[in-house]
């Protein structure tokens, strides 16, 4: 009886014993599993990013919702490098995206815009990623070949846009009378047909004009300026990582030539080689 009742025993304390272990494996079986679901329904991280979507090459935004232009392959690539998941958000201009900026309702805005002292002072920088130089054009025909030829003779600029500043300062040693203009495509026009002898702007505008307005300019040798082109953040400590971030990928983006083709395919040029420490970059 004795010898029955310790072999009971014996068969009871391994029955629990290969219990205990099979509801060990089973847990850790259910805590993987819980790990691997928790890891794949990880939200991407959101980045808020404001822009005009005024119009191409640089950012547009049709009535679908649909962002076309270079800002919008140069974050399509970003997002692919990143996972990061982008909100667009449109705003009507200038003003009011650096507005929105400031007070957080967007991390980024992404326009295109040159990196100028009067932004830095308020705003941080991405590096460059590409440039476009402010130059003054003439009619194909016209005899002016430098800014000495234009002295006393008439420019126009763009309300607003950096080569207005440029040309304001250097109105009084050519004795240029300066013609601003709202709109740049009636200034481009008004120069095409000789109603102001020259007008400044950007490269990439000038291009843009002889396109799709179907006109033809001829631009002088001597540059005014250049601007490096970046995107903007605000000047925080969230603003400095999320800018120091996307730092990173643009290094990787210029590295691998994936800039250069975004750039050439909506400029037609290679502006990332126009890229200079002698204009201002993010840290001057």
């Amino acid at each position: 009886m004795k010898k029955y009742l310790a072999f009971l025993m014996a068969v009871l304390m391994t029955f629990a014993f290969m219990t205990a272990c099979g509801n060990k494996d089973e847990g850790s079986e259910n805590n993987n599993e819980n790990e691997i679901t928790d890891n794949n329904n990880e939200e991407p991280r959101k980045i808020i990013l404001g822009t005009t979507g005024s119009g191409e090459p640089y950012t547009y935004i049709d009535e679908n919702g649909n962002w076309t232009g270079c800002e919008a392959d140069l974050w399509a690539e970003i997002t692919k490098r990143t996972g990061w998941e982008i909100e667009l958000r449109q705003v009507g201009d200038t003003a009011s995206l650096f507005g929105d900026l400031g007070s957080g309702r967007v991390d980024v805005a992404a326009n295109c815009y040159a990196i100028t002292e009067k932004r830095l002072e308020t705003y941080i920088a991405s590096d460059p990623i590409y440039a476009d130089a402010q130059v003054v054009i003439v009619k194909p025909d016209s005899s002016y070949q430098t800014l000495e030829d234009l002295r006393g003779k008439t420019m126009g600029v763009t309300a607003g846009q950096a080569a207005q500043s440029t040309v304001e300062a250097i109105a009084p040693d050519y004795d240029l009378e300066v013609i601003t203009y709202e709109d740049s495509a009636a200034g481009f026009l008004d120069c095409a047909n000789g109603r102001v002898e020259s007008y400044a702007n950007t490269v990439t505008n000038i291009e843009k004009a002889e396109r799709s307005q179907g006109l033809e300019f001829r631009m002088l040798e001597e540059k005014l300026f250049g601007n490096n082109v970046g995107w903007w953040f605000a000047d925080t400590e969230e603003g400095a990582a999320l800018r120091d971030e996307v730092n990173e990928v643009l290094a990787e983006m210029h590295k691998d030539g994936t800039i250069s083709e975004i750039v050439t395919k909506w400029f037609y040029q290679d502006l990332t080689e126009l890229i200079s420490d002698e204009w201002l970059t993010a840290t001057k």
